[in-house]
């Protein structure tokens, strides 16, 4: 008998919005691809702590690292010539109607 917390990840996709139910009463479920586990997906824990002070305990534990310090600011994207991505999209899906 298949493990009831074990899905696929075709299955997931398919019936998200049942799996995510299951997840908020609870259950921790565990998502193969191929049978080859991927990813686990938890309910969060709401223990009121703020942002700031989950870090810092993921810190103390060695959970996560880094310097605390912000990211510097994101480069000017360089300009492109021709339709922007989107546009494009825009563009070949209105084709298919």
């Amino acid at each position: 008998m298949p493990d009831p917390h074990v899905v696929g990840s075709r299955e997931f996709k398919t019936r998200l919005g049942a799996y995510l139910r299951r997840v908020r009463a609870g259950r921790i479920l565990t998502i193969t691809d191929r049978g080859r586990p991927i990813a686990t997906v938890a309910p969060v824990e709401t223990s009121g702590q703020s942002v700031e002070a989950r870090l810092e305990r993921l810190r103390a534990e060695g959970m996560v690292s880094g310097s605390g310090q912000s990211l510097p600011p994101v480069a000017n994207p360089i300009a492109g010539r021709g339709q922007s991505f989107s546009e494009t999209i825009v563009e070949d899906r209105e084709d298919r109607f």
